[in-house]
């Protein structure tokens, strides 16, 4: 059985979740072989199909265009879009020169809307799996933009050629999906216990970690402020000036995680608070692993208030401006953070195995 798996490149949580059920969908059928076609680089999908796995470029949307990780320019973002519409006749037809001798049972798109449209010329069924998606972000810009207003229109037309949705919580305005069927958190739970894993990274055994995590792009241990003693910062993301990293900060490479045999669900939960802008890969961490977390706005993205009640419901918490984040001023919220109690989640996190069985039995039949 063939999967073909459109990704979003807008961050690593599209990739996160998919990777998730990819592996339980691997684990309930083996021969499954897995198309990757993503801007995401391959190593970001960790998980094994013993049927086989290809991966290709490919990009069916564009995101949200940021300057940093806290900024986002509407206008940009719309303008890509539209610029990428102009191509879509030739983009679909790539795809479908790309892969239709591969002979795919099912399209799973996390979220490109040109996915849904690929698998109707495929005569192949196609589920979404989101708590967002691209209309609903961009409907907010095109209030300042209304000249773009014929990119919501393209978008939603396609997302109403999905044959079907699965529904993440902490979702927006999904109203362009035909069918929809919820489904529970998908979450990354560590394997490894928080001591182990300090001791493969050959962190203090003793202090308390902090992890540092804003994706790919902007804030890293450079705008950090030396911590306290008995705390240790972390971060996966180079500092971004030369130098040794602050007082109290450590630096950890992939390829030092990778040799350690430590994923990164094994430092978020290793860790007692996380500093981060929300996204859903980072709090659905923090939920799973029981994880506390200190948020900081992101910029101008419908999905943001959506995912702070998730973590005021689910996480212990602090706010921290993005003036205080940048200004160094971080100890206020991470003593107030330090303060509360850690606590299990109080929500399932099941999403992927609801997830890979809904899709094994579209495969069956």
């Amino acid at each position: 059985m063939t999967i073909v798996c459109y990704v979003s490149g807008h961050g690593f949580g599209h990739a996160v979740r998919v990777t998730e059920v990819l592996r339980a969908l691997c684990r309930r059928r083996p021969d499954t072989s897995v198309v990757l076609r993503t801007p995401i680089p391959r190593w970001m999908f960790d998980f094994d199909a013993s049927a086989g796995c290809t991966h290709g470029f490919s990009q069916l949307d564009i995101g949200a265009i940021q300057t940093n990780s806290l900024s986002v320019d509407p206008h940009a973002s719309l303008r890509a879009y539209a610029d990428l519409i102009t191509s879509k006749p030739t983009l679909i037809a790539a795809e479908i020169a790309a892969v239709s001798a591969l002979r795919p049972h099912i399209i799973l798109a996390d979220i490109p809307a040109m996915a849904c449209e690929i698998a109707v010329e495929l005569g192949i069924p196609a589920v979404a799996m989101t708590n967002f998606s691209w209309d609903w972000i961009y409907a907010d810009y095109v209030r300042d933009f209304p000249d773009f207003a014929w990119v919501i229109d393209d978008l939603r037309a396609g997302y109403g050629a999905a044959t079907l949705l699965l529904r993440l919580p902490f979702y927006g305005d999904l109203s362009a999906f035909p069918r929809i069927r919820d489904i529970p958190l998908v979450a990354r739970t560590a394997r490894l216990a928080p001591a182990t894993t300090r001791e493969r990274l050959g962190l203090p055994r003793t202090d308390r970690l902090v992890l540092l995590t804003f994706g790919g792009i902007g804030t890293t241990l450079s705008c950090a402020p030396a911590v306290p003693d008995g705390v240790t910062l972390v971060s996966t993301q180079p500092p971004s000036q030369p130098g040794a990293p602050p007082k109290g900060a450590r630096f950890i490479s992939q390829g030092s995680m990778d040799a350690a045999g430590v994923a990164y669900e094994d430092l978020v939960a290793a860790c007692e608070v996380v500093i981060t802008k929300p996204g859903y890969g980072i709090v659905a961490d923090c939920i799973a692993n029981g994880t506390r977390l200190v948020y900081t706005p992101r910029g101008r993205f419908a999905e943001y208030p959506h995912l702070v009640n998730a973590i005021d419901a689910y996480v212990p918490n602090a706010f921290l401006s993005n003036e205080d984040l940048h200004a160094g001023r971080w100890l206020p919220a991470l003593e107030a953070v330090l303060a509360q109690p850690s606590r299990p989640p109080a929500i399932a996190t099941n999403g992927a195995e609801v997830a890979a069985s809904i899709l094994d039995e579209m495969l069956v039949h």
